[in-house]
């Protein structure tokens, strides 16, 4: 409904100046063209009454005697189609070019304009005629200053009504028919707008129905052109945005799914019995704690994404000791790297600069990246937490002597859900999520992190973050 009655608005909008100007303007020009042709018509007989008047008054018998006054009436018949009437002092009718007013001579001619001509004005318009409307001249015929009769003339002008009515009714129908066009021209404009409209809310409707694919088949370039394209742009995000998040959960199932299968079979190895093998028990306990701290990053890291996107990144800056929060990350790691048969190394400086950050956030950070690093680095590797000075900041790296990453691979590691390449065994494919936080929060403090890797050497990941 709303779609037809935009439709209707604008239709309405293209077709009633039409419908409200061209008939107005249109009966205008005819009226006033019937008033200019009645002037010019009535001007034309004012100059014949005139041209007729001179003779009367040059013979003042006409308007004393009624068989001069009607042969002189006779004799000048042929030089005019007007109806010519002469009338006396008291308005009787003397003669007329007319035979049918022969019969009304000696009777008085009742008139209005008669009466004033008779005054001594000249009258002249358009009036009822005896058979028809007439137009009309009534000069006082005068004799040294007195008005001794009236001299008339007149002409039907019915003819000349039927035709301007005739005109009108053309008129009127060529309106209609202007109407007709405008109606057509005004519902194909505005089809031209409302049917994209119409498509854009379908495809609309379908994106809110989860078919992100939708798309709108407009090619224009127009306000709707851009309209469709930015529609399709958005629509584009969606699907990418969809997929991201498909793939997303789809990663975030197969990382909680990896450590709880790692439980479950510890526990049934232990109900099996090997609780009697003190070393094989204490592996498994050890495996099952692994596991619990691995679950237990995975929804920091979870829980971060989710405040991220209620909320910006903030943080709850303190002055704390570099140093002892590394020595804390790496010590949590430790018994996890020895399991794994890894060697970690810590080479930290005599002493470090005290920094006002966020400690909640760095060890994240560390976490993280001990994570990844143990992560990809086979047994016997080694991995090293090195930390610095440099004017003005503090750096800490993170090196280890795992698979490396692809060079092709390293302008998207930060970016968000980036899990790697597909070639990556999926047991080394996270969330995409680890990274991407650790970039956010050594941004927030005002720092840097990099990337350095060989592939089959290892990778080393540098951050520093300012002393001020």
């Amino acid at each position: 409904m709303k779609i037809q009655s935009l439709r209707t608005k604008l239709t309405l909008a293209n077709i009633l100046p039409i419908l409200l100007l061209t008939p107005l303007l249109s009966l205008y020009l005819l009226y006033s063209l019937e008033g200019f042709f009645t002037q010019k018509f009535l001007q034309r007989l004012t100059q014949q009454a005139e041209l007729l008047l001179g003779q009367v008054q040059a013979q003042p018998a006409l308007v004393e005697d009624t068989q001069a006054a009607q042969q002189f009436l006779d004799a000048v018949a042929h030089i005019t189609d007007a109806h010519v009437l002469l009338l006396s002092q008291e308005g009787t009718i003397l003669g007329s070019t007319r035979v049918e007013y022969i019969g009304r001579i000696g009777t008085r001619y009742n008139s209005a304009a008669v009466d004033q001509a008779l005054q001594g004005t000249a009258a002249q318009g358009t009036g009822p005629g005896i058979i028809a409307e007439v137009a009309y001249v009534a000069l006082p015929v005068k004799y040294d200053g007195v008005t001794r009769g009236v001299l008339r003339l007149s002409y039907e002008v019915d003819d000349v009504r039927a035709q301007f009515n005739q005109l009108r009714w053309l008129v009127l129908g060529g309106v209609g028919i202007t109407a007709l066009l405008g109606l057509g021209l005004g519902l194909g404009l505005a089809m031209t707008i409302t049917n994209p409209l119409h498509q854009l809310i379908q495809r609309i409707q379908a994106i809110a129905a989860g078919q992100y694919h939708a798309r709108v088949a407009i090619q224009r370039q127009d306000e709707i052109g851009l309209l469709a394209h930015s529609f399709n742009q958005m629509a584009a995000q969606l699907e990418e945005a969809e997929a991201a998040r498909q793939r997303q959960l789809a990663a975030i199932v197969h990382e909680l799914s990896r450590p709880l299968a790692g439980m479950r079979a510890a526990v049934e190895t232990l109900r099996d019995g090997a609780t009697e093998d003190a070393e094989m028990e204490s592996m498994l306990l050890g495996g099952i704690g692994e596991e619990l701290a691995r679950l237990e990053r995975l929804t920091d890291t979870l829980q971060g994404v989710d405040k991220r996107l209620i909320q910006p990144l903030r943080l709850q800056r303190t002055e704390i000791a570099l140093a002892r929060v590394i020595q804390a990350s790496v010590a949590n790691f430790e018994p996890i790297a020895a399991r794994r048969g890894i060697a970690l190394v810590m080479q930290l400086p005599a002493s470090l600069p005290p920094l006002c950050a966020d400690e909640d956030r760095l060890i994240q950070v560390l976490t993280n990246l001990l994570d990844n690093a143990l992560k990809f680095t086979p047994r016997a590797g080694k991995v090293t937490v090195e930390a610095g000075q440099q004017p003005g900041a503090v750096w800490i790296s993170i090196t280890d002597t795992g698979t490396g990453i692809a060079p092709d691979e390293l302008p998207y590691i930060f970016q968000q859900f980036y899990r790697g390449a597909e070639s990556r065994p999926p047991e080394k494919r996270g969330m995409g999520l680890g990274l991407t936080l650790c970039h956010e929060i050594i941004t927030a403090h005002g720092g840097q992190i990099k990337v350095e890797s060989k592939v089959e050497q290892g990778t080393r990941f540098i951050f520093t973050l300012p002393t001020q």
